[in-house]
């Protein structure tokens, strides 16, 4: 296995560039993030693999040694490593719960890229891994397969090695460079994270492009998908989103007076007992996944920010509840305090069981908080309570009801703010 890396000699460079057009010829619109990656030699490695700083490591066996590639298959290789670092899957697997499993996202990582070459003519090499080789369909996001990966009855074991590098979310290669760091001739110069977006974005622009040329079917759909994705319009906070949402729901009932005899009124009429208008107090219930995906950091600010609504909005503590649920639960269990909320992992847990007991409670809640990672059941009918779904993932909500306030919280490794 290599432990040192160097420049390419002028025929591995020959070799490596006339791949790079092949991987050209057959994605035009990955031409820029082709050209951005540099490439360093790494003796031993038997494969390419890239990192975070968007160095392309490469076996130079593999380019001019007896077992070489041919040109179409080390522009193949090329622009499978190319697609770890347009799709960021580094800091998509530090959302991930941690420690991650390294070869079940380096194969989920794969299958996302690899679905998109195939449908795009890249002719791949045989035995790569593909969505329907891991059991999955094509189209979906790497955390998709990764979480069907991990919920195999028995994963493979993990030891760290093997993998695309640390560009692709797995563990370094032996002999990566460290971040900031050039070969001693001064190539292999690292990206920064500012410039790495720039080339994703323009990448992006440059597959809208070819789509709008061509028309749809041109480019692979799900290529087509990340490009919406990144040139998407930058989203309003979702603290921000999720502090209207909250108040709304308390305002919407605390709104609601009627008459009351607890208490008479300040004008009193001679042996006549008249009821005032009263507000009703109103009841809060947060229900906690804590079987969820999403790191402890996003929870704990999810709570934070609901507590401090809660609180500006008038509304009592003892009057919140904070209920949670975990995969194996049947029944929800009452937190006294937010300090004993913590994450235990699993997944798979239906939220319906925590929101059945907040609403059983008594009195009842008249606004119903959950926070989740998305991954479970919603209630078919609406829920006596205002229902405000808070999805902590960095994919967009999905099947929420669409008579709750649903609020998208994209983990703070992903927020692009």
């Amino acid at each position: 296995m290599t432990t040192l890396v160097r420049p390419l000699t002028d025929a591995e460079h020959s070799a490596f560039r006339l791949g790079r057009l092949v991987a050209a010829e057959h994605l035009p619109y990955f031409m820029h993030a082709l050209f951005a990656a540099s490439p360093v030699a790494a003796p031993g490695l038997g494969t390419f693999a890239v990192d975070r700083s968007w160095r392309l490591y490469l076996d130079p066996e593999l380019l001019t040694g007896p077992g070489r590639w041919d040109a179409t298959t080390v522009g193949a290789v090329l622009a499978h490593e190319v697609g770890h670092l347009l799709r960021d899957h580094a800091a998509r697997a530090d959302a991930l719960p941690h420690p991650h499993h390294h070869l079940a996202w380096n194969l989920a990582a794969d299958a996302e890229i690899n679905d998109d070459l195939l449908a795009g003519g890249v002719p791949l090499p045989s035995g790569v891994v593909t969505p329907a080789g891991i059991g999955c369909d094509d189209g979906d996001l790497a955390e998709a397969y990764y979480d069907h990966l991990m919920h195999q009855q028995h994963p493979a074991d993990d030891d760290g090695s093997g993998g695309c590098g640390s560009g692709s979310g797995t563990a370094p290669v032996p002999g990566e460079l460290p971040a900031g760091v050039a070969l001693d001739d001064g190539s292999a110069a690292p990206l920064d994270p500012a410039e790495a977006d720039l080339v994703r974005r323009r990448v992006a622009h440059d597959v809208q492009a070819a789509t709008e040329s061509q028309g749809r079917g041109s480019v692979p759909a799900g290529l087509s998908r990340w490009a919406t994705r990144v040139l998407a319009p930058p989203t309003v906070p979702w603290e921000r989103v999720l502090r209207a949402a909250v108040r709304r729901a308390v305002a919407d009932r605390a709104g609601r007076v009627d008459y009351s005899y607890s208490r008479p009124p300040r004008r009193r009429l001679p042996r006549i007992i008249r009821p005032a208008m009263r507000a009703p107090r109103v009841i809060v219930s947060v229900v906690v996944d804590t079987s969820g995906s999403m790191s402890q950091a996003d929870l704990d600010a999810a709570i934070s920010e609901v507590s401090g609504v809660l609180r500006s909005s008038g509304v009592a503590r003892e009057h919140v509840r904070l209920l949670s649920c975990d995969a194996s639960a049947t029944t929800a269990e009452r937190v006294r305090s937010v300090t004993g909320i913590r994450l235990n992992g699993g997944g798979g847990t239906d939220m319906w069981v925590g929101i059945a007991a907040a609403e059983e409670a008594n009195p009842a809640p008249h606004v119903v908080i959950v926070l989740t990672d998305g991954d479970t059941p919603w209630p078919e009918r609406a829920t006596r309570a205002r229902l405000i779904c808070a999805v902590i993932s960095a994919r967009p909500p999905r099947r929420t009801p669409s008579w709750a306030s649903t609020v998208h919280i994209v983990p703070a490794a992903q927020d692009p703010r």
